[in-house]
């Protein structure tokens, strides 16, 4: 072999040893640069710039999947909650460029992105009361999982552009932006149409003699994002700020109304005033089930009715009737007592009787004090005129229920104040509820004119 074929064989392999070396060192930057424009998309992935991503990126900006994307990351297509629930999820993110992954052919390269964010479908396997909570539970958890987007890039311009925005392999990244939150997805602080929730049958927000409430609520669309949901409210009745009734739960979802009702038939212990619901300033609060407010209305009711007269022919033969059927049926027995001998009959004393006393046995469940007046006439004549809302009474005061080992009792009476014997004529027991508004019923009684022993 001549030493002239040695010397091209040996330059030959300098150059093809040259051209190797030139290439690994071309891709070695290559590679430094495709890093770097990775880590760049990368931020701006955990940002959500959809603008940033696009000046990164070989997509027209002007066309429809940049203007998906534009309107995807900002949440557009999202309900208020779902928007907190995708917000608290991006915050945290993490990501970590895999440089083992790296592979260039030409102007082409590509290189993995691993995205590690919150376990969200762990997390929405539990159950929360309210958007708050699961955002809560989102940012405290411990649960992650990792997706993997590679980034695709192409060399234009010198520069490495993201060639595959919006692909398949980079809309995974987002797909906790389409899970379903269920319930949680509604703003129930917005679920009512208070413009057009109504008290059916009211007028101007007042009722007069009405035995029941009717507030028809009205919900915005969103109420059929709760069908068979099984999500179920409650409301509350107070009378003149107290409360007095609550609902057993409701499920919701299925219409777009919600009747909402009281009376006495719904709550027996409706405080009444001549078979009409009593006086006052009545307000219902309607909640989900879990204590979220959703609306609340109130709606005065007044009593307006011809008042019974009292005095003689207000009362059956045993001295007394009573006038709301409510308290009628706590009362056991009712009988003017003999407390001192001196009773005639059933409601008559002889002029010697020094006290009078009208007694009922209550239902054991009887709390809530009375009113009681008693009020004077001469003669039927004078107690026929008698008006017990409008007269002043010689006397009055409230009665607390008296509990023995015999039961419940109201005992309500009048006596002399020197002792002696009580003036002969008429006198008039009124029970009125504790607040004076509704009368319960009258007594009646006579002291006559001759001592006891004169009538036996």
């Amino acid at each position: 072999m001549s030493s002239r074929m040695i010397t091209r064989k040996t330059g030959a392999v300098l150059l093809i040893c040259s051209m190797f070396l030139s290439l690994c060192g071309c891709n070695a930057l290559s590679k430094k640069d495709v890093v770097a424009a990775a880590k760049e998309v990368a931020e701006n992935i955990e940002d959500f710039d959809a603008d940033k991503l696009l000046d990164l990126s070989t997509l027209s900006k002007k066309s429809d999947k940049a203007e998906d994307l534009r309107k995807g990351l900002n949440g557009e297509y999202l309900d208020e909650n779902t928007k907190k629930f995708c917000t608290a999820v991006r915050k945290t993110f993490t990501y970590e460029i895999r440089e083992d992954s790296f592979s260039i052919s030409g102007n082409e390269a590509s290189i993995d992105i691993d995205f590690t964010m919150a376990d969200y479908e762990s997390i929405l396997k539990k159950d929360y009361k309210d958007i708050d909570e699961l955002v809560s539970a989102v940012k405290n958890t411990d649960d992650f999982t990792t997706v993997t987007y590679t980034a695709r890039f192409v060399k234009e311009d010198k520069e490495w552009r993201l060639d595959n925005l919006m692909s398949s392999n980079f809309l995974k990244l987002f797909a906790f932006m389409d899970a379903d939150i269920g319930a949680l997805a509604v703003d129930f602080s917005k679920l009512v149409n208070t413009k057009r929730s109504t008290w059916q049958g009211a007028d101007n927000d007042t009722y007069k003699n009405t035995k029941k409430l009717s507030l028809l609520v009205s919900f915005n669309e969103e109420i059929s994002k709760l069908k068979g949901k099984g999500v179920k409210v409650t409301y509350d009745v107070a009378k003149d700020g107290f409360d007095v009734w609550k609902s057993d739960p409701i499920e919701i979802g299925d219409k777009n109304t919600l009747l909402l009702e009281y009376s006495k038939d719904i709550d027996p212990n409706a405080e009444l005033r001549s078979n009409y619901l009593s006086a006052g300033m009545y307000g219902f609060t309607l909640k989900a089930d879990n204590g979220t407010f959703l609306y609340a209305a109130t709606v005065n009711v007044v009593v307006a009715v011809t008042e019974t007269r009292s005095g003689t022919g207000n009362t059956n033969s045993n001295g007394y009737k009573f006038y709301d059927s409510e308290f009628a049926s706590r009362v056991m027995s009712a009988a003017w007592v003999n407390v001192d001998n001196k009773r005639v009959n059933a409601v008559s004393y002889g002029s010697d009787a020094t006290r009078i006393s009208f007694q009922m046995q209550m239902d054991p469940s009887t709390t809530e004090p009375i009113y009681f007046a008693f009020y004077y006439a001469v003669n039927t004549a004078g107690a026929l005129k008698i008006n017990v809302r409008t007269d002043t009474p010689a006397i009055s005061g409230e009665g607390t229920p008296i509990v023995n080992s015999n039961g419940t009792f109201f005992a309500l009476g009048l006596k002399s104040k020197t002792g002696q014997s009580m003036k002969s004529g008429i006198y008039i027991l009124a029970m009125f509820s504790r607040d004076k508004q509704t009368l319960l019923g009258i007594a009646e009684c006579q002291i006559l004119p001759n001592p006891t022993s004169a009538y036996q």
